[in-house]
């Protein structure tokens, strides 16, 4: 019921006055999902506690008033006095998602953190809490392909083989070792023994049959690119398995290190809210707002330090304070970690919808009009990079000259039409995406807003709508995988957005790049890169500087996969 009430005084927060507001019955039905009848018994439940004064709205369509007996302030500081005082993390974090004003959590921050960061339970378990400031997407290995939940997926699954970034070869992993025949059409693993699964079902050949098949039978596109070359995967005893290719592929190693192709049981259907696998952390708790991974006692390698990991959805705000990720942490009270994201920002420009954006002209006035110092001054950035290429060792500033503008929008033949951009539903990204909008309206450019979420980016309506969409991409470890993946992966917008030629003109150079070796792929790389910037397919903006902070007690935080903290190597002295 706490819930409910919290959520309500929220929502009516910005109309209260003087401890009052106005408000249709029919709100309360839609913010609480439930019927009149029952919205009418909570009202009368609050009343009865001292909570309210309700006054039903005199007559048909009158609104009703309510009274509160005390200020929501006063309310939020007590309920979060009463949390950290009894351990109530998760009635803490329910508060925590609510759109309340930044300065009442900002008051209670230090004590929120302490709650929030390591804590030594009452079993000695190091346990460390985290927020995500958005919805939790999908975790199923055949369709993730936001960051985030990526990177969780890898401590929850494991692959045939691993990849060594820091000497850019494959390692063994579930198989022990492997081989190829003189062809390198033929390839055969050979399975450790003793591996188990969470549910402690032994890890056989079967299951990377499996792993296979599923990816290659399911409608879901995205990762079907990582097993097309295979002819037939044969199971030659319980612990070797041999797959056959249609084709030699040198990157076949590297598809097979993949964490979407991280092998799962075949006895039980894939279920993401149980997920099973063989990883050193294994699914404890999910929820909508609460994802909870307990270490695997019998991992097959080392046991990862930290007893569990609690990821929590709270509000951007509270994100902002409370978490060991946020932006500007309060010196004295956190360390922090920087370091240049392994991905880039980018303004994508929609090139399979016939607006004005499929002039040249018009493309290359967005470009010129993205000038991205007076950007980072205006937004009052500390730190950036500029992009001009996926990676930041590869980029250099780009010339703009707003001048050229006028004569660019002429050529392309722009009579103030409205643009649709569209951009991440959350306070930075509105703030690059408004500021866009106010450079444009300078030069007569009609651009109209949109947010969206991540849930969204898997749909495909942004696709029918958007003229524009401000978006980024991140890498994994493998730097040259996920540069094949971002133009094979059909949920990622380059796949979907970019135009029929160009991506004709891609794939011709990716195969050249699977054959070649480390400095020919990254030629090609150039290659490809120099012909988005040619074309303006998008326009580079910048390499976020990822500012990660955490409990001082925290040791051995080191930056992994897309990113993120490798949670696995994280402990905390006794």
């Amino acid at each position: 019921m706490q819930d409910r009430y919290f959520a309500m005084r929220a929502h009516f927060l910005e109309r209260e006055f003087n401890g009052e507001c106005a408000f249709k019955l029919k709100e309360l039905e839609e913010l609480w999902f439930c019927s009149l009848k029952n919205v009418k018994r909570i009202l009368q439940q609050f009343e009865e506690t001292g909570k309210i004064s309700y006054i039903p709205g005199a007559g048909r369509g009158n609104p009703s008033r309510i009274r509160f007996s005390e200020t929501f302030q006063k309310e939020v500081e007590a309920f979060m006095k009463d949390c950290m005082e009894n351990g109530k993390l998760d009635q803490a974090a329910l508060l925590l998602r609510l759109p309340i004003p930044k300065s009442w959590i900002a008051k209670v921050s230090s004590d929120i953190r302490e709650m929030f960061g390591y804590q030594q339970g009452t079993e000695a378990k190091d346990v460390l809490h985290a927020f995500i400031s958005r919805d939790f997407t999908t975790l199923d290995p055949l369709k993730a392909s936001i960051s985030f939940e990526s990177h969780l997926i890898e401590y929850l699954g494991d692959t045939l083989v691993k990849y060594d970034a820091r000497n850019d070869r494959i390692l063994p992993h579930i198989a022990h070792h492997f081989e190829s025949d003189a062809s390198g059409t033929k390839w055969t693993f050979y399975l450790r023994k003793g591996i188990v699964f969470h549910h402690q079902e032994p890890l056989m050949s079967k299951d990377v049959a499996y792993t296979i098949e599923r990816i290659r039978n399911s409608v879901d596109p995205s990762y079907q690119w990582l097993v097309k070359d295979i002819e037939t995967v044969e199971c030659d005893g319980p612990f070797k398995i041999t797959i056959l290719l249609k084709k030699q592929n040198p990157f076949f190693l590297r598809y097979m290190a993949s964490p979407n192709l991280c092998i799962l049981p075949s006895g039980i259907p894939f279920n993401e809210w149980e997920w099973i696998g063989t990883g050193p952390f294994c699914l404890k708790e999910r929820s909508e707002n609460k994802l909870v991974f307990e270490a695997f006692d019998r991992y097959f390698l080392e046991r990862p330090l930290l007893d569990e990991l609690h990821f929590y959805k709270v509000s951007q705000d509270a994100a902002s304070i409370v978490d060991f990720t946020v932006q500007n942490p309060p010196a004295e009270e956190a360390l922090s970690k920087h370091e240049i994201e392994t991905g880039f920002r980018f303004l994508m420009c929609n090139l399979r919808k016939e607006t004005i954006v499929q002039h040249p002209s018009f493309r290359k006035a967005l470009f010129h009009l993205m000038d991205m110092p007076a950007m980072a001054k205006d937004l009052e950035w500390e730190q950036w990079v500029e992009a001009s290429s996926f990676i930041n060792r590869r980029s250099f500033p780009m010339k703009k000259d707003s001048a050229v503008i006028p004569l660019l929008l002429s050529e392309a033949g722009y009579r103030g039409e409205t643009v649709h951009l569209y951009h991440m539903d959350y306070q930075s990204a509105f703030q690059v995406a408004d500021w866009y909008r106010l450079q444009g309206e300078k030069h007569g450019i009609q651009f109209v807003l949109h947010p969206f979420t991540f849930h969204d980016f898997y749909g495909r309506e942004i696709d029918r709508n958007a003229d524009l969409i401000f978006m980024g991409e991140v890498f994994s470890l493998d730097h040259h995988l996920s540069f094949l993946g971002a133009f094979y992966n059909d949920t990622l917008f380059f796949r979907r957005l970019f135009p029929l030629d160009s991506l004709e003109w891609i794939d011709a150079k990716l195969e050249l790049f699977k054959q070649g070796d480390s400095a020919a792929r990254e030629t090609i790389m150039y290659e490809i890169e120099g012909h988005i910037r040619e074309h303006n397919l998008l326009i580079f903006q910048h390499h976020p500087i990822k500012t990660r902070t955490f409990h001082p007690m925290i040791k051995d935080v080191k930056f992994h996969s897309f990113g993120h903290f490798d949670f696995s190597k994280l402990w905390i002295p006794g």
